[in-house]
């Protein structure tokens, strides 16, 4: 038997949720938001060549992508390394202009349905590239935009500097960070990448890609019922049979008070 329109749920006990901002519940936000695809901008501070951190931050993306792709939500990605923006980000640092590249990197995540950003960790926090960026960006560009933060090091030592730094960060620019936050060590990459829940492996909790798959599926989940675009309105082009025939609306309206005149 085929699942019933997910709309019909109103009609059932389950009680109504309060509206939003735009007057719409959560199930007339998803519905609303079918006809939009949503994009999901991933920024992050590698260094190297191959960079740990681009690979977090590309595979994070992608689980993402894949989380709506099996609610039957298409999704454009982007991954913009800040390596290549090093030197106009500490020039817009210190007061100077924004170079068109940086202007494009911000309006990508200022446009963001999702967001996924990545940093190593250096003494113990963010890179300066990585909060250098953020200090340029201008104010509310990341308001109510769901973020999944990742980070990588060298050891599972700094494994808490999601928690530590990233979020603060991201709760001061007022985004939406989910609770899931990914952190991978070298030795999470490699052989332990493939490692399964039940494998006899150096992990002992969840191996990295169970932990991507998971952090990925809930920004979709934020993406879908935390929109960031005003809900498309089904009626926007409706016009009301009234204004369809203006003639005679009118002449019966007179002809009312014609007839009313006369008795």
């Amino acid at each position: 038997m085929s699942e019933p329109y997910r709309g019909a749920r109103v009609m059932g006990a389950r009680r109504a949720a309060p509206a939003g901002e735009h007057g719409e519940t959560p199930d007339a936000y998803e519905h609303a938001q079918m006809d939009r695809i949503p994009r999901i901008v991933a920024v992050h501070a590698g260094l190297g060549a191959p960079s740990t951190s681009a690979m977090l931050a590309e595979r994070l993306v992608e689980a993402a992508r894949a989380a709506l792709e099996s609610r039957a939500r298409l999704a454009t990605t982007e991954v913009i390394a800040l390596r290549p923006l090093a030197a106009d980000i500490a020039l817009a640092g210190i007061g100077g202009p924004i170079s068109g590249g940086l202007q494009s990197a911000i309006d990508s995540l200022s446009s963001a349905d999702g967001v996924v950003a990545v940093s190593p960790v250096f003494q113990g926090s963010y890179t300066g590239l990585f909060k250098g960026f953020f200090d340029v960006i201008p104010d509310g560009a990341l308001r109510d935009a769901p973020v999944l933060m990742g980070a990588t090091a060298g050891t599972a030592r700094h494994s808490l500097v999601t928690e530590m730094a990233l979020r603060p960060l991201f709760t001061y620019l007022k985004a939406r960070p989910t609770t899931l936050a990914v952190f991978a060590a070298s030795e999470d990459f490699g052989a332990a990448w493939a490692q399964g829940s039940d494998g006899d492996g150096p992990h002992r909790g969840a191996p990295l890609a169970d932990r991507i798959t998971r952090a990925g599926a809930e920004l979709a989940d934020l993406m879908t019922r935390l929109s960031r675009q005003a809900p498309v309105d089904a009626l926007a082009g409706f016009t009301p049979m009234a204004d369809l025939l203006p003639g005679r609306s009118r002449g019966g309206s007179r002809g009312g008070e014609a007839a009313g005149g006369i008795s």
